[in-house]
């Protein structure tokens, strides 16, 4: 019987990774890291898997911190309005949109790059700044990406383990910092959406700087929109200045933009020239640049998504609370939940309900991540993973 390429990664996922396998690479160049690209290559089937079964139909997605509702009508309009263009490289284009974050941001354009996503600049981060002799350093758990890549380019990864809030142990990852070649500081962290303060986050920065001058700092502001926190803020205005700080936005989150795939990147002039040197040349479409200029001129799409989310929001943390579970500070469109229990097992239990959640990470194996959908979706949802609890 012929199985679809979906199909097959359907089949990956209910098996699990280690159902593939995946062939070393022989060259004398990657001898000794075998296992290293094994494991990188595994965990994204693994999550291209996981999205196949989260993709059946009728499925609730709770699973990918997307935004259920999409982009806003003004960015779909845009869309359709240019699917003529669709026979042209985007190089135009690129110039608009760069003017347009460099507006909104109250920067130049020279301080703006843009990403296939921010995935596409992470790893460019990653090639610029890491080395078999420079590590890299991130939280346990975070967003794994650019960790994977420094594996597999071969760089020493130092995972520093979150605090019993599950917030970015700052104080420790500084002192990890010390000789490394990259940081990476995910602010909301991702998945424990824990939050620091801009006063915290720019302490941080400075500590590496004084005890580590030649350490670039990476700060991931994907969840920004949504934090409610008194005294966040973001650290674009350090990285106009200091030229081991950068910071990543993305489109994919309150914008509603993830399959279209579009990030950017702003810091000083000479450190993104390193970096984009990295990226691959037109590595935005024609039709995704159309749709961040609309959506980047409709402020309200973005207000209302923010509104929306903090609702629901407060919907599903009263839910758990009542029940007893305890919760991460959920300062983005997710958030963790102690359910005193495997999480993988209790995801694959509530994948035959119809309901996907995240994935497990490690070190916090007894938590499930749960991102926020629509309200009528969480309403439908709920009930199902109360059952699933009490089972």
């Amino acid at each position: 019987m012929a199985v679809s390429r979906r199909g097959f990664l359907t089949l990956l996922g209910a098996g699990g990774a280690g159902a593939l396998a995946i062939p070393s690479f022989p060259s004398a160049s990657w001898r000794g890291r075998e296992a290293s690209v094994d494991l990188a290559f595994q965990g994204q089937a693994q999550r291209r898997a996981d999205r196949g079964l989260a993709s059946q139909p009728g499925m609730i997605r709770l699973d990918s911190n997307e935004n259920p509702v999409g982009p806003g009508e003004r960015t779909l309009q845009a869309i359709r309005a240019h699917l003529g263009d669709s026979n042209r490289y985007p190089d135009l284009a690129e110039y608009d949109v760069i003017d347009a974050i460099a507006h909104l941001h109250n920067v130049v354009p020279e301080n703006v790059i843009l990403g296939c996503g921010s995935g596409e600049l992470l790893r460019s981060a990653v090639q610029s700044f890491v080395a078999t002799d420079k590590a890299y350093i991130g939280a346990r758990p975070t967003f794994e990406a650019p960790g994977e890549f420094a594996k597999f380019i071969g760089s020493p990864v130092d995972p520093v383990p979150v605090d019993g809030t599950l917030g970015i142990d700052l104080d420790r990852m500084a002192a990890a910092a010390k000789g490394a070649g990259l940081v990476f500081f995910c602010n909301p962290n991702n998945p424990t959406s824990t939050v620091h303060s801009k006063s915290d986050a720019t302490a941080f920065v400075e500590t590496v700087n004084r005890s580590s001058p030649g350490t670039t700092i990476l700060v991931d502001e994907a969840y920004c929109e949504y934090v409610s926190l008194a005294g966040y803020g973001t650290l674009i205005p350090l990285a106009l200045t200091n030229p081991r700080v950068v910071v990543t936005r993305t489109f994919s989150k309150a914008f509603g933009m993830a399959g279209l795939r579009l990030g950017y990147m702003i810091g000083r002039p000479e450190t993104l020239e390193q970096i984009k040197a990295w990226n691959l040349s037109s590595n935005v479409s024609q039709l995704t640049l159309q749709a961040a200029i609309a959506a980047l001129n409709d402020p309200d799409h973005i207000a209302s998504e923010v509104k929306r989310n903090r609702e629901v929001k407060a919907y599903t943390r009263k839910f758990f609370a009542d029940l007893g579970y305890e919760m991460s500070a959920g300062e983005a469109n997710f958030m963790m939940v102690n359910i005193k229990r495997d999480s993988k097992a209790f995801k694959a239990d509530l994948l035959k309900k119809g309901v996907a959640v995240g994935r497990q990470f490690q070190g916090l194996e007894g938590h499930m991540r749960l991102s926020f959908g629509t309200m009528s979706e969480m309403k439908k949802a709920l009930p199902i993973i109360r059952q699933a609890l009490r089972g």
